[in-house]
């Protein structure tokens, strides 16, 4: 069965910073029955050395691989360049971390951190194929610190079809734990580091750290069961685990009938994409808060509690959060809202504060859970008991000051500068850019 197809592979030209290059595997129209795919060829600096070369998806790096295995047949054709006779690499390529439909780029890397292209490929991998169907899947909560997380995770633990563990205390990432477990294992580095390692006495040898190339091709069927169905049943692995621990956490908390468990998390394509794969139940929720009010709320916390968190550090100045840290994590959001498209569902912080009745029953509605008015109301009637815990994790006593507070709050240039800067992002999840007179005059 074929799990990965080559499309097409573009050669570029030459590049000026290179002697020669090539990209001999793979070829367009090949194929594999794993989900990985071999990449091997050859590069030689015109004035500089090729360090490294470097497989890119988009601007994430893919893989790097040092080009120093032997090429007697390069060295023939270039006898007089230094490095010709070692300057190949092969390496395999992870596909379950790519696209379905995916375009890689080939790059030298030379000595002084100059970056030559040497070719493209485009091809297409099957989605993960999971031989067990989970009973629970997870609502994946995609969003940035400070922005109203553990309030909706609580809310949505609330409701009879959804189960928590501890939101307003715990940041649980058992999905998470056991997806990144399953990214490491499933990496060729790592899972043929069980016939072959070097260095087993090392402590990380079994990720595959420092490992070399395979003394000899793996023969009987062996690669392709390593790299296909084994990695199918890890998968499975991965998901029972989380499963089992949100099934006990149910059952501790005497919910029956429960069908999600709501977890937060990190803005990682990549992570994100494989746990619907491994869960093709699985539910996205993004959610958003203007990010100036976030900003807001970063330095009311920091003050707060007298240190440095969410990415500002001491010798930052705020201008400089602003613009490497909040810019970013924006227009990640943003970029993740796009990917998802129709298959996520939005929620914006100030609607699940100001309307929070429509808001939470058009998430349930998309969850396909109770979302009628009257459970609805009951459940915002449980989840809005005092709570200590929730208290000590704000930094006004309602939430609806919070809403527009960077008016209040911002500098006034500050203020236009976060406009300035956030003005496609703003403009994207439907928030005003308008100045006060009073920020304008200032």
């Amino acid at each position: 069965m074929d799990l990965v197809k080559i499309q097409d592979v573009e050669r570029h030209p030459l590049a000026r910073g290179l002697l020669g290059a090539s990209l001999d595997r793979p070829r367009p129209g090949s194929t594999s029955d794993t989900y990985t795919f071999g990449l091997r060829g050859w590069a030689i600096g015109a004035d500089a050395e090729v360090e490294a070369v470097q497989i890119l998806d988009g601007e994430r790096l893919v893989a790097e691989v040092s080009a120093d295995r032997p090429r007697p047949d390069v060295a023939a054709s270039f006898a007089s360049s230094e490095g010709a006779e070692q300057s190949g690499f092969d390496l395999l390529i992870k596909a379950i971390e790519l696209e379905p439909e995916f375009e890689l780029t080939v790059l030298a890397r030379l000595r002084g951190d100059q970056r030559e292209p040497i070719a493209t490929i485009r091809g297409s991998r099957r989605r993960l194929s999971v031989p067990r169907a989970p009973g629970l899947n997870p609502v994946m909560l995609t969003t940035i610190g400070r922005s109203g997380s553990k309030w909706l995770a609580w809310l949505l633990s609330c409701h009879p079809a959804v189960t928590a563990f501890e939101p307003l205390v715990f940041e649980p990432r058992v999905a998470t734990y056991w997806t990144t477990v399953f990214r490491e294992l499933s990496a060729p580095k790592s899972f043929l580091r069980q016939i072959h390692a070097e260095r087993w006495d090392e402590p990380r040898w079994w990720l595959g750290d420092g490992a070399g190339p395979m003394p000899a091709p793996v023969e009987g069927g062996m690669a392709e069961w390593l790299g296909s169905g084994s990695v199918e049943s890890l998968a499975a692995l991965c998901q029972e685990r989380i499963e089992a621990f949100y099934l006990e956490v149910a059952e501790r908390s005497s919910k029956v009938g429960v069908r999600y468990f709501i977890e937060k998390f990190l803005l990682d394509p990549v992570l994100l994409d494989l746990t619907t794969e491994i869960f093709p139940g699985s539910r996205e929720v993004i959610l958003v808060r203007d990010f100036r009010d976030r900003l807001s709320s970063v330095f009311a916390w920091n003050e707060k509690r007298g240190d440095h968190g969410f990415g500002h550090e001491a010798e930052m100045s705020k201008v400089e959060y602003l613009t490497e840290r909040v810019r970013i994590d924006a227009e990640q959001l943003l970029d993740r809202r796009r990917r998802a498209g129709e298959a996520a569902h939005l929620v914006r912080y100030e609607d699940l504060i100001l309307e929070p009745e429509a808001t939470l029953a058009a998430l349930f509605e998309y969850l396909g859970i109770d979302s009628d008015e009257a459970s609805v109301t009951s459940l915002l009637e449980r989840a809005t008991h005092p709570s200590e815990l929730l208290d000590q994790h704000r930094t006004v006593s309602d939430p609806a000051q919070t809403i527009g507070r960077w008016r209040r709050d911002l500098p006034p240039g500050l203020a236009r500068q976060c406009n300035e800067i956030l003005a496609p992002v703003l403009d994207a999840f439907g928030y005003s850019t308008e100045l006060t007179a009073a920020q304008v005059q200032a």
